[in-house]
């Protein structure tokens, strides 16, 4: 029974898709809240606000659900994707400071091809020259957006933790994967908020500055968002596969837009849109590539199943030479 709901639910792409736009709307204004908090308080205590109020929202659906879905496999996992975590979401509040929310995603955007070279090394899923090449590509995109060496620093301070919050995606990102095998989701979200939230907590003090009641509606925004944008992130890619999914993430760029406009008044310029437009076609790319191959891997694992006595490995083989 559970396993044909498990499949129907992979299958139930429109919801997917639904699901994961929502999961983009909640994420983005959470985004905002962040970067209208982090105008008035350190980066370290906005990161500890946003886990403090999300967590306990994420630990009463658990309870309501299952209290057993707080134990976790390997404990150290978690700390060390918590220290991660950690230095990325600083640099967040830190690039949301400096910059506006469409250059901050363009930045961003860049973790899909960083996790494409370094799936290789790390985890041993290598990729092949096409994406390889892609992922080359989309760099460009991102040097394009930053513009090294056109002003008067080789690159500003909200770029380069910018591009420190991008290279802790990654990692967290290859760390998840790992993670993912023997621990569930919402134990996995749990733990990284409660023990960033910890950390962010004791680094906080040394800068904390007393809440003002004004700044309420936007700890508020992040609490609901933050819950609830996780949660159907999730469903959205428990419902369908991530070729499918996938792609609907860089539309951040149109609610960054619509806010950068609304609340700052501010456009961007003509060298974001273009490396914009050069990673996430680098990007789709390599998506809708390793969609590719893992259909090619699966037809040719289903030929061998119904033709024991003609070896399809060679031919297998031969096809997916073509991608590395």
């Amino acid at each position: 029974m559970n396993k044909s709901g498990s499949n129907a639910l992979e299958q139930n792409t429109m919801k997917a898709i639904a699901m994961m736009s929502l999961a983009v709307c909640l994420l983005s204004a959470m985004d905002l809240g962040l970067k209208q908090l982090v105008q008035h308080y350190s980066s370290m205590q906005v990161v500890f606000l946003r886990c403090l109020s999300s967590a306990p929202l994420l630990a009463l659906w658990m309870l309501a659900r299952n209290r057993q879905a707080f134990r976790v496999k390997y404990p150290a996992d978690h700390l060390l994707r918590a220290l991660i975590g950690l230095f990325m979401l600083f640099g967040v509040g830190e690039c949301f400071r400096e910059l506006q929310l469409a250059d901050a995603y363009a930045i961003f955007f860049a973790a899909p091809l960083l996790i494409t070279l370094l799936s290789g090394p790390i985890l041993g899923e290598k990729a092949g020259p096409y994406r390889i090449a892609a992922a080359a590509v989309g760099f460009v995109g991102v040097l394009i957006v930053l513009q090294p060496g056109m002003g008067s620093q080789l690159i500003s301070y909200g770029s380069a933790m910018g591009l420190l919050a991008m290279v802790a995606y990654a990692f967290l990102a290859l760390l998840l994967r790992r993670m993912g095998h023997h621990d569930s989701t919402v134990a996995i979200a749990f733990w990284f908020m409660a023990l960033v939230g910890l950390g962010a907590g004791l680094f906080s003090i040394f800068d904390w500055q007393p809440f003002q009641w004004r700044h309420w509606p936007w700890i508020a925004l992040l609490a609901v968002t933050g819950t609830f944008g996780q949660l159907m992130l999730t469903g959205a890619f428990k419902r369908a596969s991530v070729a499918v999914v996938a792609p609907i993430d860089y539309t951040h760029m149109i609610w960054a837009v619509i806010y950068g406009y609304v609340f700052w008044g501010h456009l961007p310029g003509f060298n974001t849109w273009i490396g914009t437009t050069v990673i996430v076609s680098s990007g789709l790319y390599i998506i809708f590539r390793e969609h590719r191959v893992k259909q090619r891997q699966l037809a040719a694992a289903a030929v061998s199943s119904f033709s024991p006595t003609y070896p399809t490995q060679e031919n297998s083989g031969t096809q997916d030479s073509t991608d590395r």
